[in-house]
């Protein structure tokens, strides 16, 4: 059986593990830990400034479904951004598993080029898996399961907002179960070091910028992540070589 090389680690046709996953993830962030935290900063700027307005306006006299409803609104356009930010990483993940360097610059271009298509799948996924939530919880976790790898076969792939969708279901297929381990990690660490931060830094100011400071953090690291998935999973799947998969970047 042939393999691949993948900055550093095997990749072979026929195998999903959960372990080389991590093992690439997180060799790619620390080999490039800066580039990747400041593209998943860019695209959330607009959290952090709604934060800080919020922080620094007077308390709202909205009813407790205004002030919910805002609360649902806000988490949306977190989730979307976070989608956009993993968008803008693609290239630079997929440029570190090619050991090829990249600039800030290319991978920005790259993700933004389809920013319609990668917000239309980012609120598609964000209202499935609230419905989904709604429905006992479970049906949200398997949504956000077979719907993991939709921004990047939104990007590499050029497909439109349901196309990606049936693809990323298509792709974790048979792997689902691997993927919630990976899916659920990520939630763990982000909620826990944002709680931690926001008991060092209390409720104002100073907790706050630090919680989006770890958000940063963890959503650079889901986005390396998705894209070392998405391309385990063609691997997996199809045998595709890295070099083939990146050439819609060239």
């Amino acid at each position: 059986m042939s393999s691949t090389s993948t900055g550093g680690f095997a990749a072979a046709p026929g195998q999903f593990r959960v372990g080389s996953v991590m093992n690439k993830t997180f060799a790619i962030l620390g080999r490039r830990f800066g580039k990747f935290a400041l593209l998943a900063l860019l695209p959330m700027v607009p959290v952090l400034l709604v934060t800080l307005a919020m922080l620094t306006s007077s308390p709202p006299s909205a009813s407790s479904f205004g002030a919910a409803i805002a609360a649902i609104l806000f988490g949306l356009l977190t989730f979307v951004l976070q989608i956009l930010a993993q968008a803008t990483s693609l290239y630079g993940a997929f440029q570190e598993m090619r050991q090829k360097p990249f600039t800030i610059g290319d991978s920005l271009r790259i993700g933004l080029a389809r920013t319609v298509p990668v917000i239309g799948v980012g609120i598609l996924i964000a209202l499935a898996m609230m419905l989904g939530f709604l429905l006992l919880v479970v049906p949200g976790i398997i949504l956000g399961c077979m719907l993991y790898v939709a921004i990047p076969a939104c990007v590499i792939e050029k497909l439109g907002v349901t196309a990606s969708m049936s693809r990323s279901v298509a792709l974790t297929k048979g792997y689902r179960w691997q993927i919630f381990g990976l899916f659920l990690l990520v939630i763990v660490v982000s909620a826990v070091g944002a709680f931690a931060f926001t008991l060092i830094g209390g409720n104002g100011l100073i907790g706050q910028i630090l919680a989006f400071g770890w958000q940063v953090v963890s959503t650079a690291f889901a986005a390396v992540q998705s894209a070392v998935i998405y391309h385990d999973l063609r691997m997996a799947k199809e045998g595709i070589d890295l070099d083939t998969l990146a050439n819609v970047f060239d």
